[in-house]
């Protein structure tokens, strides 16, 4: 069954009964990313299922879609970059519990049953957000066509070879 995401995840509820959610955002609804990214009404394209791993392990299979507007780190234009972030999460009480899960689920140890749906979703796009964000070409205002002035630079050591020259004599 899907429907539309509730605003608090109940973690083992949801994973009992292996829920299946989807829903559309936009940017602006996610207030850390929306200081991060220029286009505000652009879609964030949600997708979380729950389950239970081992009859007692809730796990957050999901998909995240979007096109992050930043700012290029090269020219200080904007850069458009796709992210679509996957995620497999089991969520445990201990580490002994994830001895025996597929090593394909990201292990998280998690005393919560409850937490809000938009700082997970916040999360796991903060995750895949790259730190320095740049086209894939080498942008034009980057590239320095300006020549750079040879100047004959004196050695710093070249008073000591006058020094020693004197010395000599």
């Amino acid at each position: 069954m899907k429907q539309g995401i509730p605003d608090t995840i109940k973690l083992f509820k949801f994973a009992s009964r292996s829920l299946i959610f989807s829903q559309s955002y936009q940017v602006k609804d996610f207030p850390r990313i929306s200081k991060l990214l220029s286009n505000q009404a652009s879609t964030v394209d949600v997708k979380l299922s729950f389950n239970l791993e081992e009859g007692r392990i809730p796990c957050i299979k999901g998909e995240i879609k979007l096109d992050a507007a930043l700012t290029c780190q090269r020219c200080l234009d904007e850069v458009s970059i796709h992210l679509q972030p996957k995620f497999q999460l089991a969520f445990l009480q201990n580490e002994q519990q994830g001895e025996t899960l597929d090593a394909s689920f990201e292990t998280i140890l998690n005393a919560d049953e409850e937490f809000s749906t938009i700082e997970f979703i916040t999360d796991e796009v903060l995750i895949m957000i790259p730190m320095t964000p740049m086209h894939d070409y080498e942008c034009a205002s980057y590239q320095d066509t300006q020549p750079i002035n040879q100047q004959k630079c004196e050695s710093p050591f070249a008073i000591l070879k006058q020094l020693k020259n004197t010395t000599q004599e």
